[in-house]
């Protein structure tokens, strides 16, 4: 019977061993950090000039081909979701039918390692014609790509990580890094907030935490509530019928003023305390329930509840009590 050729694993030193690929995946890392680190004290005032080109125009839009045409498609997408209007256009397509997009006085930034690129200087003319700023981000200022831009940022770097120097790697980190401080910059320049943010990300976990509020959370068909004299058994039944964990007491005047709260943890101390087990409602509650009005940022409720060291939150609409909220609700919708 033959056996299935047997392998041996690659020695130490060998090129394919682990201490070499890990030795290869760090090296990549330092490079990176180390370009960052040297651009972030050299090129202040690069991104200060760029800055001041950006926001001067109602849209940016960011171009560049290879990888460059990758990672600018990132950085127009950072653009657009913290204040600053952008659209990715990719130079070959804009060339072909997509430079309309273009319109006059729009600010360009354009990525590009060698500032040489076909494309790029195929369609720096056709910028020029609509009197945009370039921004570019290019290794070489004196190319034609920096000598058309009104503001060169230096992507130059000591060494790729690419072992063989063709694939760009440690560039491509810095042209990310730096699409992102410039996306910080502007921001920072429009004045822009976390309203402003929550309008842009409306979905997804993001967005519910800059949007959602308690009353979306709030279920009107599960409002525990017992009378201010209700026996245990009637406090019980509502606590297991909403389900959360507690219920509210109105108080001896009558709903819809609150009069307190029993919790399961109100009924544990009280029963450990030796409360009798015919005790109403009012000897077993918290007095004083905290409550949040409906309008409440849901996020934030459940960092408050996460403080307070509760489970649970007695929800009101202009001081009516319309529900409660769970900590775990919020957990579910990705809340916390």
């Amino acid at each position: 019977m033959n056996k299935a050729p047997f392998s041996t694993p690659p020695q130490e030193g060998h090129e394919g061993s682990q201490q070499a690929v890990a030795r290869a995946a760090i090296r990549s890392l330092k490079l990176a950090a180390s370009a960052i680190l040297e651009a972030s004290e050299s090129l202040e005032h690069a991104l200060v000039e760029a800055v001041d080109v950006l926001s001067s125009t109602h849209k940016v839009v960011v171009t560049g081909v290879g990888k460059s045409a990758h990672i600018g498609a990132k950085i127009a997408a950072t653009l657009n979701s913290t204040g600053t209007r952008a659209l990715f256009l990719h130079a070959g397509e804009a060339l072909h039918g997509d430079l309309g997009a273009v319109e006059h006085g729009d600010a360009i930034l354009c990525l590009s390692k060698s500032g040489r690129s076909d494309e790029i200087l195929a369609l720096l003319p056709a910028l020029e014609r609509r009197e945009c700023a370039v921004v570019a981000m290019t290794a070489d200022a004196d190319s034609p790509l920096g000598r058309a831009a009104r503001v060169v940022v230096n992507v130059g770097v000591r060494e790729e990580a690419c072992p063989f120097d063709l694939a760009p790697t440690t560039s491509t980190s810095l042209q990310l890094a730096l699409g992102d401080a410039l996306a910080m910059a502007l921001m920072k320049r429009s004045g822009f907030n976390p309203d402003d943010f929550a309008r842009n990300h409306p979905a997804g976990a993001l967005g519910k935490r800059l949007t959602w509020t308690l009353k979306q959370l709030v279920d009107p068909q599960r409002q525990p509530a017992v009378p201010w004299d209700a026996p245990l058994a009637d406090v019980l039944q509502a606590m297991s019928d909403g389900r959360y964990g507690a219920t509210v007491v109105w108080a001896a005047s009558g709903a819809p003023a609150l009069g307190g709260i029993v919790t399961d943890g109100d009924l544990r101390r009280a029963l450990a305390g030796g409360a009798a087990l015919d005790a109403s409602a009012h000897a077993l509650a918290s007095t004083a329930p905290f409550t949040l009005e409906a309008h409440t940022l849901a996020h934030g409720a459940a960092k408050t509840m996460q403080d307070r060291g509760i489970s649970q939150v007695v929800v009101t609409d202009n001081g009516r009590y319309c529900g409660m909220v769970h900590v775990h609700d919020c957990m579910r919708e990705g809340l916390v």
